[in-house]
């Protein structure tokens, strides 16, 4: 016995006891081939992954109604709306703008008045273009006012948002700038606005209450437009009938030139006016200045201004030269006599030597040597001493006397240097003060002499343009023309047939594609095993096709024929809960048999034995899939115990039709053993313990160690124990029961569960330590176009039945 316990135990491994919590993140990690709290690191990571491009065209292809129901409402829109719109003409012609390079006066760059940017040039001609003044030239010449005329005029509806942009790539009719109504334009009259509104309300028009109003309905339907990168624009108009928009522009090109050439006759006739007076009191000034300079020029005894002012120049000049010599004169005598200040024969300065006087220096010095020489060899009492001796006083005496007359010599000459400096200053502020007095009136002078220049400039200038303006007013020149004139369209520009259809199929791919997506995002549930895997983390076990699928309903009946059709009769009548005994050739069948080989070979050494089957919500198909694998387990040959634990809704007996007299109740309330409430099913290697007799308290009874006793005992005799519990967010039963077996394995319906929900389950079975075998996507819809991979595996699955079949016969 305690052998049995050291092998059930290592085959359990080492987890806590049953019905123990443990905090979240506190999940002890067991080592060993049979590790029941790790997962493989793909799932862990899988939600990190992004999106693939195929993953893009399966959204299409699942909302693909969605998408074409928006693009048909979009393309029926536009339809409509083309079939349901008035034909509109546009007329179009080209005017060619130069900007004017004559003036009137010849002063623009003083003045301002010419030369400014092309850009402001061409917005306002546009402006003249579309002026009410020209509008009435245009309403009078054609009689648009007149009652007996057809009316062209646009009075379009406001157009709702799809007819605005339907417009979008066309000319705008509207023109930037032009008149549209007596309200909403800067241009409108508004007096004459008020007029058309008063008349038009009692019902009778008067002539320029008419007139007004054509004024504005033509403004609303010209368009000026300037083509870029050149200097021509376009003048358009819209209306209903060809004829009367091509004539309306031409009209309008024509008046326009003619406008111009009024606006440059009338500019030259006013040119002239101004001319003529300007040059009556321009002729005054002239003779004025002219007699303030001549009085000026007596009053000064000004002759000629420049001999004279060249004369006084070049005599300043000559003078501010030989001052600036005497000053540097008088300055190096300065400095010598600055020397020779406390100098005496005896101290003579180095800088007054002389020839004579170096001359008379050593003629000394050799005698005095010689003297020495002398008396010391025949004494001071001999002839020749006294001789020399006397010459010696000679000598001296004549270098005194020199040395006295080099000093005042010096005193001498800086006293002369310092007189010629001072006549040169006194004379140089005397030519100064004339040069002064010169310049003083040479200014005022000139500055007269100007005036009189500039006088008769302007003069000789007004004259001149006066002469110019008189011929050029009977000139008719024009910076305007005409390049193209205006054809009568012969096919409507407004609606745009193929625009506006296109434009709706593009609006109507972009909602449709749009409106697909965004409902894919707002679905956020779990349809793939896929999804299991990226979002919530879980291995996945299986998928597991739905009961139409499996009939062979939607698209799959093509593929149903024979055998297939035999299973599809099958499931029909058994149901699914035993597809995998009575249509064991069916899609679900076989979808078991994959869900049985990835439990057997996740662990291939040591699978798990006792399995608990549940879900997070009720109706998932976990009873379903209890049985299925149950089935698929024992038809491998193993001994295999359903225990039907959902106490409170139980369904195990119903389906093998084993209702005995006792079940799991009874034996955890003691009153009978395990081995009598173990049944045998119809089915080889297959038994049941159903659930037996309601209690009143299951979560007690199902964490008791009799439960617990009853699971390892069971292990012992049957190759696998599958454990049917109620869902995990109803009650809190198989987190009691979670604990006790080898592994858990999760049902989610196909398209219905948020990945939220899985992972409250999976971190509830993380906190009591249970292992979690993965997820079985259950009853999916192959005909849905999510699951176009895997209606291509089971297509591959029956081909190949059929082709065994074929040979075998």
């Amino acid at each position: 016995m305690s052998e049995e316990n050291n092998s059930n135990q290592n085959r359990r491994g080492n987890r806590p006891p049953a019905g123990a919590l443990v905090p979240v993140g506190e999940i002890p990690v067991s080592p060993g081939p049979f590790d029941p709290y790790s997962y493989p690191p793909e799932y862990l990571m899988a939600a990190e992954e992004g999106k693939h491009l195929r993953e893009y065209w399966q959204i299409l292809m699942r909302r693909k109604w969605v998408a074409l129901t928006v693009l048909a409402v979009a393309v029926a829109a536009a339809a409509v709306y083309v079939s349901r719109k008035t034909p509109l003409y546009l007329a179009v012609s080209q005017v060619e703008l130069e900007m004017e390079s004559e003036n009137v006066l010849p002063y623009d760059q003083i003045l301002g008045g010419g030369g400014g940017r092309y850009e402001e040039y061409v917005e306002t001609e546009i402006k003249h273009i579309t002026s009410r003044s020209l509008a009435a030239r245009v309403v009078e010449t054609l009689g648009l006012d007149r009652a007996d005329v057809p009316e062209p005029f646009v009075t379009p509806p406001k157009p709702g948002i799809f007819a605005r942009w339907s417009l979008i790539g066309q000319s705008d009719p509207t023109p930037s700038g032009a008149a549209t109504d007596a309200a909403g334009s800067p241009s409108a009259d508004p007096g004459a606005a008020a007029g058309a509104s008063a008349g038009a309300s009692d019902g009778v028009m008067t002539p320029e209450e008419r007139k007004q109003a054509a004024i504005t309905k033509l403004l609303k339907n010209l368009a000026v437009t300037p083509i870029r990168n050149s200097r021509v624009i376009e003048v358009s108009y819209l209306s209903r009938s060809p004829e009367m928009a091509a004539r309306i522009v031409n009209t309008v090109s024509d008046e326009y030139i003619e406008y111009n050439f009024q606006a440059r006759f009338d500019a030259t006739t006013r040119a002239t006016d101004f001319l003529q007076k300007q040059l009556v009191d321009l002729k005054a000034k002239v003779e004025k200045s002219d007699n303030e300079l001549i009085n000026y020029a007596q009053r000064h005894s000004i002759v000629s201004l420049g001999e004279k002012q060249d004369v006084i120049t070049q005599a300043l000049g000559d003078i501010n030269t030989r001052l600036t010599e005497a000053r540097a004169l008088r300055m190096g005598k300065e400095s010598v006599f600055r020397t020779l200040s406390g100098a005496t024969p005896e101290e003579f300065p180095q800088a007054l030597r002389t020839s004579l006087i170096e001359k008379i220096e050593t003629s000394l010095m050799n005698d005095e040597q010689e003297l020495a020489k002398l008396s010391a060899q025949l004494g001071p009492a001999m002839p020749q001493v006294k001789q020399l001796q006397s010459r010696v006083a000679l000598t001296r005496e004549q270098l005194r006397r020199e040395r006295r007359l080099a000093i005042e010599n010096a005193r001498s000459e800086y006293d002369t240097a310092l007189e010629t400096e001072k006549l040169l200053t006194r004379d140089f502020d005397r030519q100064k003060k004339l040069a002064d007095e010169l310049g003083e009136a040479s200014i005022h002078y000139n500055i007269l002499k100007r005036e009189v220049e500039t006088n008769k400039e302007l003069y000789d200038g007004l004259l001149q343009r006066m002469k110019e303006a008189g011929v050029a007013a009977g000139l008719k020149s024009s910076n305007i023309r005409i390049v193209d004139q205006a054809e009568i369209p012969d096919k409507p520009h407004s609606p745009n047939v193929p625009r506006t259809l296109a434009l709706g199929l593009l609006l109507g791919c972009m909602g449709g594609v749009g409106l697909a997506f965004f409902l894919d995002y707002l679905d956020n549930t779990i349809k793939t095993p896929e999804d299991v895997e990226e979002r919530v983390g879980l291995p996945a076990l299986g998928l597991i096709p739905s009961l139409e699928s499996a009939r062979g309903g939607g698209g799959y009946r093509r593929l149903y024929g024979g055998r297939r059709r035999a299973n599809a009769v099958a499931l029909a009548g058994e149901g699914v809960e035993t597809a995998s005994l009575t249509a064991s050739s069916s899609l679900i069948a076989e979808a078991y048999r994959g869900v049985r080989t990835a439990i057997l070979l996740s662990t291939p050494e040591n699978p798990p034995r006792i399995i608990m089957v549940t879900s997070s919500q009720a109706g998932e198909g976990k009873t379903t899939t209890t049985c299925n694998l149950a089935l698929s387990l024992a038809q491998t040959g193993k001994r295999v115990l359903i225990v039907d634990c959902d106490m409170r809704r139980p369904r195990i007996h119903k389906i093998f039709n084993t209702a005995g007299g006792s079940g799991l109740s009874e034996y955890l309330t003691g009153q009978v053993d395990l081995v009598d409430v173990v049944e045998e099913s119809q089915v080889p290697n297959l038994y049941v313990v159903h659930a037996g007799t309601t209690p009143p308290n299951p979560g007690e009874l199902l964490g008791s160690h009799r439960m617990a006793e009853a699971l390892e005992g069971a292990a012992d005799i049957f190759d696998f124990v599958l454990v049917d519990t109620p869902p995990l967010m109803s009650v809190t039963d198989p987190l009691i029961l979670a604990p006790m077996t080898d592994g858990v394995i999760l049902v989610a319906k196909g398209g219905e569960n948020p990945p939220e929900i899985l992972k409250r389950a999976k971190k509830s079975l993380e906190q009591v330590h249970a292992r979690i075998l993965g997820v079985i996507c259950n009853s999916v819809d192959l005909n849905s176009t999510a699951y176009s991979y895997y209606y291509h595996q089971y297509y591959d699955y029956h081909s190949y039945i059929d082709n065994k079949d074929s040979k075998t016969a």
